[in-house]
């Protein structure tokens, strides 16, 4: 059986009406069957600053690491500057190992919603997107990119919760597709 660990924040937590959730979880679960083992190590609220501190929880036997995290660091309020997200994102990749990894970028954050809006630039959606897309690139990993995903959706605020920010079941859906097929591709390379 295949130890397959996600590793990111919020989005990988499935956080629905204030409380993390284990749909991303037995979402993906289910999508690979039972082959894999699905372990989830996200936190909440959690930027690549806590990642790093958080990378002695990641299983020495782990097959695949979906490393998902970008959307916290590039908070023009809480988040990190675009240069240490780069430098934190490098370090977790070399720390777990680029042959095991899939990144998943930062997550689009609904335009339409003005209370999110005001943490987040749509040109820094870019830039944090096109640092992980480089870093997966340079290393040879897969990359997930939801904001190419989720920015051309019409009727996109259906696929957010009221914040703007956690996906209703309808992005949760898109997401657990998007890793689940990218796990099954690298599945198939090992």
């Amino acid at each position: 059986m295949k130890k397959i660990i996600l590793f990111g924040d919020s989005l990988f937590n499935g956080y629905r009406a204030g409380r993390d959730t284990n749909v991303i979880t037995s979402g993906v679960q289910k999508k690979l069957g039972d082959n894999a083992q699905i372990i989830n190590l996200s936190l909440s609220g959690a930027t690549t600053t806590a990642g790093i501190q958080r990378l002695n929880l990641i299983r020495e036997d782990a097959d695949i690491v979906v490393l998902e995290y970008g959307t916290n660091d590039m908070s023009n309020s809480w988040g990190i500057s675009s240069s240490n997200y780069a430098a934190n994102l490098n370090h977790m990749v070399q720390n777990i190992g680029a042959s095991r990894l899939i990144i998943t970028g930062p997550s689009y954050q609904d335009p339409n919603n003005k209370d999110i809006m005001q943490y987040y630039t749509l040109k820094d959606m870019e830039i944090y997107n096109q640092i992980a897309a480089d870093c997966a690139s340079k290393n040879n990993i897969p990359f997930i990119n939801l904001i190419a995903h989720f920015s051309q959706l019409a009727n996109l605020s259906s696929y957010y919760q009221e914040d703007g920010q956690h996906f209703t079941a309808l992005g949760n859906e898109i997401l657990i597709n998007l890793v689940a097929a990218a796990i099954k591709q690298k599945l198939a390379q090992l």
